[in-house]
């Protein structure tokens, strides 16, 4: 197979938001459900402003409720492991599917609408079962626009692990037989 193909793909689309002819900003993190690394978020939301933020494994406080911002709209799977972050007051989402591993919104933009996905696969889960869900999404909506936010705790040197194992190679199987394409930056941070 010839990787060379997943090295340098940037996002084909210079999506900008209905209010803005700004580009759309997106951020994806594991939050590893801590509370620093929460806190941490906020203060980087602050610098950086994203649009959309794409969370997995959010903290939730002793009460069950997300450490976020509540001035920020928050739009999390059945089992709160995946949720999407809209920290933007101009942004208007339409929430479209929750999950058990996902959350799926539309948003409109300048051009086009969007569908943004948030996934989370647990290292103890088997990973297909987030993957159908992506796929019935995906299936249902075959002419739309959409970004996958997924923490699917698979291994694959596409897209910055040191080595694969069997679950990045599902993973890769998923993303070449729905024609998708990976966008991670190269220097993006990877905990190991």
């Amino acid at each position: 197979m010839d990787n060379s193909i997943f090295e340098n793909t940037q996002f084909p689309y210079n999506i900008a938001t209905e209010s803005s002819n700004e580009p759309l900003k997106i951020l994806q993190i594991n939050l590893a459900r801590a509370k620093a690394a929460t806190n941490q978020l906020q203060e980087t939301a602050s610098t950086i402003k994203p649009d959309v933020i794409l969370v997995q494994e959010q903290y939730i406080n002793n009460n069950g409720i997300p450490g976020i911002p509540q001035t920020w709209k928050t739009f999390s799977s059945s089992n709160q492991k995946a949720a999407i972050l809209i920290p933007s007051p101009k942004l208007k989402p339409a929430l479209l599917a929750t999950k058990v591993n996902m959350v799926e919104l539309k948003i409109q933009t300048s051009s086009f609408p969007i569908i943004i996905i948030s996934a989370y696969s647990s290292p103890a889960q088997d990973v297909h079962t987030t993957l159908q869900e992506i796929q019935e999404i995906i299936s249902s909506l075959p002419e739309e626009k959409i970004i996958i936010g997924a923490d699917l705790n698979g291994h694959n040197t596409l897209w910055g692990y040191r080595s694969n194992d069997n679950r990045g190679k599902d993973i890769l199987d998923f993303i070449l037989a729905n024609n998708l394409n990976i966008i991670n930056k190269p220097d993006a941070l990877f905990i190991i």
